[in-house]
């Protein structure tokens, strides 16, 4: 059976699943040592049900460069000193980057998380990081100052106030919102115990909220947002061991994949890539938080309304769908004309594809 025919019989079997997401791999073993857990995720309110300790998160890449630490060094002086942007970007479109230990530095370079000049990074770093405290300052609720001088019933931050900017029902609100988000938290790659420890699961929840927090209706946050982060804060912390378990390491490398600003630059990544990846998130009814106001009017107006008649709009995204899709008639008519025969619409798998990066249908080891 030819693999066209083979892929035919899934889609018609399941027309939901067009991609079977593949079996990620098996986690690395564990580290030896706990590093410190950052203050500010210690602030977060809300408990997650799990016993897993810190200890357990796997510790090595899956990048081999343990078998080649003279290298290590080297490589990392050679790629950054002085960085040739248009011939990295040659190899990893040609996919010759694979099997590079600092993938993550790449990406920042190559979503300008970092300059080019790497004489610059220490100033970029610290103020990268020092904008990440400055929003979980503004954007965390402290129960404790909100009780301060709200002793008057008619205090505009009094428990009871029915005031929308009371900063109690603020609270309220955004407690809702860190609900929808841990919802998903914890369905995060179930099959991989990284994601089951409570300090991962407290940075995903805590990462992916502050996000939503700084941006507000904007880009607010949405399903699948988390398995963006997950891939982030995963490899960052793979290479960060490796680095770190090397003891050749320079003063940058260190610093750049320092472990307890794990959640800092996994948070700066992660907004660089939303930004990209906005248009395919813009519609106004996955957030409960959000939508409640929104959809009042809606309801109010259409009180019989059918299932399509409050359909997304997303129309620009569904013609980047359908665009990709066309595309595929001059590469493989056969299957375009067995997806077209079969009626399966591009946007059951595409707006998928487009929303997660193909994040369900790439194993972890196969990042690039």
């Amino acid at each position: 059976m030819s693999s066209i025919e083979t892929l035919a019989t899934k889609l018609e079997s399941d027309t939901e699943r067009l991609v079977l997401r593949p079996q990620r791999p098996p986690p690395p073993p564990p580290i030896q040592s706990e590093p410190s857990i950052p203050n500010e995720l210690k602030r977060i309110s809300f408990q997650l049900e799990t016993t897993s300790s810190f200890m357990e998160i796997p510790s090595e890449s899956n990048k081999d460069v343990k078998d080649n630490h003279s290298s290590f060094l080297f490589e990392f002086q050679d790629l950054f000193d002085s960085f040739d942007y248009e011939t990295i970007r040659n190899k990893i479109l040609s996919r010759q980057m694979i099997t590079c230990p600092f993938t993550t530095v790449l990406w920042r370079i190559f979503l300008h998380c970092l300059p080019r000049d790497s004489s610059q990074w220490n100033q970029i770093i610290d103020a990268s990081r020092d904008n990440y405290n400055e929003l979980v300052d503004k954007h965390l609720l402290d129960l404790k100052k909100i009780r301060e001088n709200n002793s008057n019933v008619k205090d505009v931050n009094h428990p009871l106030s029915q005031e929308e900017n009371s900063l109690w029902n603020q609270y309220y609100v955004y407690e809702e919102l860190k609900e929808n988000i841990y919802q998903d938290v914890i369905r995060t790659c179930q099959e991989i115990s990284f994601f089951r420890q409570k300090y991962i699961l407290d940075l995903l929840l805590h990462v992916l909220y502050i996000h939503s927090r700084h941006y507000g209706e904007s880009l607010p946050y949405r399903q699948g947002m988390h398995e963006i982060l997950a891939v982030i804060v995963y490899l960052i912390h793979s290479e960060s061991i490796t680095v770190n378990e090397y003891s050749e390491s320079n003063e940058l490398m260190k610093k750049l994949y320092d472990p307890k600003y794990l959640a800092h630059d996994s948070f700066a990544i992660y907004e660089k890539i939303m930004e990209h990846l906005q248009p395919f998130y813009d519609f106004k009814s996955s957030n409960s938080v959000i939508r409640k106001n929104i959809n009042m009017n809606v309801n109010k107006s259409i009180p019989f309304r059918r299932a399509q008649d409050i359909q997304v709009q997303m129309n620009d995204t569904v013609m980047r769908v359908n665009s990709i899709f066309e595309r595929l008639k001059n590469y493989d008519l056969s299957l375009y004309d067995k997806l077209q025969n079969l009626s399966i619409e591009p946007t059951i798998y595409g707006i998928r594809w487009l929303r997660l990066l193909f994040g369900r249908e790439i194993p972890f080891g196969s990042i690039p």
